[in-house]
């Protein structure tokens, strides 16, 4: 396919389902064959006159090897002077005749397999690009929400330590709000769980004391009141 910039507009041609083989050559040599002819293209200039033609040859011979079907197909007889013609239904491997390119009918269908199978280059309007869309974002709009567990950045340093470090976060921390102490794990709860993570003892005492915040560490998690007995002395 060959994008041009004076494609003709030819829309009305849309529905029509039958060519002949001229109006088919014109039409991929992106002209109007209600315009023009291929001889009128040919005098007036026309800057695609010979693609036109050529295509239209090409048509010819692709119907006499069968590559091309036609719905029917004529031949030029020439009676007594060579401008003395007659146009005459003959068989498409039929030699006896030249086709005539103003007169063979070929279908749609089989001009687009025809054009496919033998890869042939037709012109075509050049296509619009459709412009980039810009989504505009107001940064008034925009809601930040903010992390309370502050979890460790990456690095590439690895260790057993740092993997426990992170999974204590994760499974134990992740719920804990600093303004309801009651969302905390206990120290019994965090060393628990790193142990039978294979952590020993020293080391979950360790990662419990780096995880926990300071107001934390001494007084633990409060207490809930528990009802008690009022006993009077008689």
């Amino acid at each position: 396919m060959i994008e041009i910039e004076d494609y003709p507009n030819v829309d009305h041609w849309r529905t029509v389902q039958e060519f002949t083989i001229e109006q088919a050559s014109l039409l991929l040599a992106g002209i109007d064959p209600m315009d023009l002819t291929i001889n009128e293209a040919r005098n007036k200039g026309h800057a695609r006159w010979k693609n036109a033609l050529g295509y239209a040859r090409g048509m010819e011979t692709s119907i006499r090897r069968g590559i091309l079907t036609a719905v029917v197909c004529y031949g030029e007889k020439t009676i007594d002077a060579p401008w003395d013609v007659e146009i005459v239904i003959i068989r498409p491997t039929d030699r006896t005749y030249p086709i005539s390119i103003h007169h063979t009918i070929i279908t749609r269908e089989s001009l687009y397999d025809w054009a496919k199978k033998e890869r042939v280059r037709f012109f075509a309007p050049i296509r619009e690009k459709e412009p980039s869309v810009i989504t505009v974002i107001n940064s008034d709009e925009l809601i930040v929400e903010e992390s309370h567990i502050k979890l460790l950045p990456t690095f590439n340093h690895k260790s057993d330590g740092l993997e426990l470090v992170e999974e204590a976060i994760t499974e134990l921390w992740s719920n804990y709000d600093e303004k309801n102490p009651d969302t905390a794990p206990t120290k019994k709860q965090v060393i628990d769980y790193l142990r039978k993570r294979g952590a020993s003892i020293n080391m979950a005492e360790a990662i419990d004391l780096i995880l926990r915040p300071f107001d934390l560490r001494k007084k633990g998690r409060p207490r809930k009141n528990s009802p008690t007995n009022n006993h009077i002395d008689n």
